[in-house]
């Protein structure tokens, strides 16, 4: 009978271990293009839980047999064993990071829900022994559904809620309605739930010895002074300016970083003769200096006389009788002058895959900053705070209904960028400030040179940025080659993204904080991009919070910038967006979209006020805040231009009875009610 019992729990975990790698390989199905992915995902999550729930059957199934003979008791070491080794080989064959070969995420969702269930089970079945099957299962799942209960109860009144609690409202007159989803699924796992097992998220300490020395004239080169140093020389490494790149066709990702790396310039220099200060060429963005095994990275900004030089010329040939009288329906009515000083600075913070939502849960210390600016209501919400009292010249507004177009990036930000939506394509909104007497700048901590991707066909492929920070993003520490798109390491890892001991976002903020010293007399137009939120647990990007928290508080001259915190879309990656719930798909198709704006500019422009108000509830998209910017670009001299389908929610209050149709939102992507 024990032979026939061990025959039979046999053949019965051969079915549930070969299910397990059946199951698993279906998931495995790839796709050519976004659409078709995120239409395969249901089905792909389907096939990922069955393969979970066929190892873990296989995996427990051979000490449900009671029977004591040594051919069960040897069961139980060798078909678990048997199990695990299936399983890791198939984690091991399998670990692309495509949406064609996307083995490597599959691996993280079945770790992430394949182990917490495994030490369950052991748990049950360790508890079995003091009481029975029935018992421990009615104990298990009526603290399991209470901890949900209780868990759900407490965030789901969340979702909706902006800052200053203000929230998403449904007023009578939307035709976009939207309803707080039944559970909120991002809400559910705390903060470090899903990547408990990944280590600290402190990058490895490296320690500081070399430093830039500014000069007196912004314009003269800075020195590479090193403190300290155990080596007789020292390397310095100067990767290109990629803004003087010119390529008719844009490389591919792989072939910029090689690009980027082979164009490095490195040197020796005498430790001695570093401590005394070494010249730095004003055209490098980005400086890494090697002592032995540690390594320090530095940025800089160098003024460039050219430049500024194409700015005064601007000034000096654009008089201000050149401006003729503003009409109704644009208000208010703009002056006829044309200073630098009546320009604003405009400052896009970009942060890739990030929901409205998703910026309050991971972002607690700079939403108390930002709550602390003013508020367009009567009152405000949050008592003021004197560490704060640099925002009390700000306002906050917030647009709850800002929507994407697309499921990726490329859609949404050339709407963003370029104003291209389905039949209209204009000039690379950063073009237009150059033009209108404006110093741009863009730094990203992604090995991509996205510029190229904006620019008209026929244009020349080098930046059009007067500075561009990339280059050290390339580095194989920060963009390891030959696969950089891991769940473990760079710019999509489920960890910290670290460069010589700092988060690569730090560089970013301290770049444009160079840019802004640089050109502090001139007007400037910046885009500082990160991609830190772009991975599958949604946990990575608050170890941004506290540089965005410092940046915001530090700012030099909040009182004449507008700022933009900006998203393409939400999470669209991890467990949760393969399970395509509506609260899942809602927090994809609302991105942030979030603006600081001084006082004294809706003061002295009451209509904005209004306008930017009544926008804070209406349907906008990535093509209007494009009209925005281009609203921005020659004020106060000229109006908004006029689009059919696009609005600038500064001048023009979009009309509630806007629909996704009106917007031109793909009927697929579409969240209204």
């Amino acid at each position: 009978m024990a032979r026939i019992s061990f025959s039979v729990g046999s053949l019965t975990w051969l079915f549930f271990n070969t299910a397990g790698v059946l199951s698993y390989l279906a998931s495995l199905d790839g796709a050519t293009t976004d659409i078709e992915i995120q239409q395969k995902a249901p089905q792909l999550t389907i096939f990922l839980l069955t393969s979970v729930s066929c190892f873990l059957f296989a995996l427990l199934l051979p000490f449900l047999n009671s029977s004591r003979s040594p051919l069960c008791r040897r069961s139980k070491i060798v078909l678990p064993s048997i199990t695990l080794l299936t399983i890791f080989i198939l984690m091991a064959m399998f670990d692309g990071n495509t949406i064609e070969n996307h083995g490597s995420y599959n691996r993280a969702v079945f770790v992430i829900v394949f182990f917490p269930l495994l030490f369950t089970c052991g748990a049950i079945y360790l508890s079995m022994q003091l009481a029975s099957l029935s018992t421990i299962l009615l104990t298990v799942i009526s603290v399991l559904g209470t901890t949900l209960l209780l868990r759900f109860g407490s965030i789901q009144s969340g979702w909706p809620l902006g800052l200053h609690e203000l929230s998403l409202s449904n007023l009578e007159d939307i035709s976009c309605r939207i309803h707080t989803p039944l559970l909120n699924w991002h809400d559910l796992i705390p903060y470090r739930g899903q990547t408990f097992w990944t280590g600290s998220t402190e990058c490895p300490k490296q320690k500081r010895f070399a430093r830039l020395v500014h000069p007196t004239s912004k314009t003269q080169p800075n020195h590479l002074v090193v403190d300290w140093c155990d080596q007789p020389n020292i390397k310095i490494t100067v990767p290109p300016n990629v803004k003087d790149f010119d390529y008719k066709i844009p490389p591919k990702e792989a072939e910029f970083q090689g690009i980027v790396l082979d164009n490095s310039v490195e040197y020796n220099v005498p430790t001695e003769e570093a401590k005394k200060g070494v010249e730095i060429s004003a055209e490098a963005q980005s400086i890494v200096v090697d002592c032995g095994v540690h390594r320090n990275v530095l940025v800089q900004v160098v003024r460039d006389d050219k430049i500024v030089k194409r700015v005064q010329q601007y000034f000096e040939k654009t008089p201000a009788h050149a401006t003729k009288p503003i009409k109704p329906p644009f208000s208010p009515v703009f002056p006829a002058s044309l200073n630098k000083e009546d320009r604003l600075n405009v400052e896009l913070i970009y942060i890739d895959a990030l929901s409205r939502a998703h910026f309050s849960r991971r972002f607690p210390k700079t939403v108390e900053l930002l709550n602390t600016a003013s508020t367009p209501r009567a009152n405000r919400k949050t008592p003021k705070n004197t560490q704060y009292n640099k925002l009390d010249n700000t306002t906050l507004y917030q647009f709850f209904r800002y929507h994407a177009h697309e499921v990726t990036t490329g859609g949404n930000t050339l709407a963003m960028y370029t104003g291209y939506k389905v039949t209209t394509r204009r000039p690379t909104i950063w073009d237009k400030y150059q033009e209108h007497g404006y110093v741009t700048s863009w730094a990203t901590n992604l090995c991509e040179n996205w510029d190229w991707a904006y620019q008209p066909a026929k244009a020349t492929r080098e930046s059009r940025f007067d500075h561009h920070l990339v280059a050290p993003f390339c580095l194989p520490e920060a963009h390891p080659m030959p696969e950089p798109y891991g769940i473990w390491n760079g710019p999509y890892s489920i960890r910290r993204r670290c460069l010589a001991g700092r988060e690569t976002g730090e560089y970013v903020f301290e770049y444009t904080n160079e840019f802004k010293k640089a050109y502090s007399d001139l007007p400037q137009f910046s885009i500082s991009s990160f991609i830190d939120a772009h991975e599958g647990t949604g946990d990575v990007v608050k170890l941004l919070d506290d540089d965005l928290h410092s940046y915001l508080l530090n700012h030099p001259n909040l009182n004449n910038t507008i700022i933009f915190l900006v998203s393409d879309h939400g999470l669209h990656m991890g467990l949760w967006w393969l399970l395509q719930w509506r609260s899942v798909v809602l927090e994809h198709r609302l991105p942030l979209w979030m603006m600081l704006i001084p006082n004294w500019f809706t003061e002295k422009y009451p209509n904005i006020k209004e306008s930017l108000v009544h926008n804070e509830q209406a349907l906008v998209t990535s093509a209007d805040m494009h009209h925005t910017l281009e609203n921005l670009v020659e004020w106060p001299r000229k109006p908004p231009p006029v689009y059919e389908s696009s609005f600038s929610v500064l001048s023009q209050k979009v009309p509630y009875e806007r629909t996704c149709e009106d917007a031109e939102i793909y009927e697929y992507m579409c969240i209204c009610k």
